[in-house]
């Protein structure tokens, strides 16, 4: 099945999917809408996703949701590898052929467990390690089976799917082991460990079932300093890390620890290092 442009909107038919592979050297796609779910996985490069007027930033790892009728545009670096994974609903379930949202999904038996606890603003979603590993692994046995079309390739992509889709939901969703019992060392780990993702005070208050102007009280009780600082604290310390011991670019490690505006990148460093990356650099060596 292949894909259908109209104007400045994409269509594919309610009983299919389209995958493949996409490789590019550097530029910028205009802005479109799909009549379907498109599912962005990267394999290779950075790229810059808009969506709905917000941006994303992705590499290696990280996937990313456009929702029907989402505006999208990106643009990309050079030497770009990604997935693209279009479907409706309907593809995964004939009950939800008329549906007309991603999180339709979330209606099926299937994926009860996460019906009230996945987060549908949470869009973009960073797998590592062996996660990445084994998400990749999905995606390489959802393209062979649609290259091969072996005997039973179409059961096998569905549930191949399925897999992926519990990958993303538990992602996206406030997890028991993702609940912390008030401001916690516990917490500030989770927060070190999570510091290159969009952290905002409200998400970090409802996982701590905290209110967020209880949630800032206690937390600088707790650190000294209000969330933002902290936060900032952490990604600069990270930077810092990466500049001593790697040689990559300062842009690239700007995007690692959460940064997209590459002036407060370089103000938050100053105040917090008493220098800029680069200076920083030339000292440590």
């Amino acid at each position: 099945m292949s894909l259908i442009q109209k104007d400045n909107t994409f269509y594919i038919s309610d009983d299919t999917y389209v995958f493949s592979v996409q490789r590019i050297e550097s530029g910028r796609y205009p802005e479109h809408r799909h009549d379907f779910v498109e599912f962005v996985y990267m394999l290779k490069g950075k790229c810059r996703h808009f969506i709905d007027g917000k941006e994303y930033f992705v590499r290696r790892g990280d996937l990313i949701i456009i929702n029907y009728n989402q505006t999208h545009s990106f643009t990309s670096e050079a030497n770009v590898e990604y997935v693209n994974i279009l479907m409706k609903p309907g593809y995964i379930n004939k009950s939800l052929v008329n549906q007309e949202n991603a999180f339709a999904l979330l209606e099926l038996s299937e994926f009860k467990d996460f019906q009230k606890i996945v987060d549908e603003s949470r869009i973009k979603v960073s797998f590592e390690g062996e996660e990445r590993e084994e998400t990749e692994g999905i995606i390489s046995n959802i393209r062979r089976e649609t290259e091969q079309k072996a005997l039973g390739y179409e059961l096998a992509i569905r549930s191949q799917f399925n897999l992926l889709l519990i990958k993303i939901f538990r992602k996206m969703s406030f997890k028991p082991d993702n609940v912390f019992r008030g401001v916690s060392d516990k917490l500030l780990t989770y927060i070190a460990k999570h510091c290159h993702e969009k952290l905002v005070l409200k998400d970090i208050a409802d996982m701590c079932a905290y209110n967020p102007s209880y949630f800032s009280r206690i937390f600088k009780e707790y650190t000294g300093e209000t969330f933002t600082d902290y936060l900032k604290k952490v990604r600069i310390e990270k930077a810092s890390e990466l500049l001593r011991s790697t040689d990559r670019k300062v842009t690239d490690i700007l995007y690692e620890v959460g940064y997209s505006d590459r002036t407060k990148f370089f103000l938050h460093f100053k105040s917090v290092m008493g220098v800029t990356p680069l200076k920083y650099r030339e000292n440590q060596k």
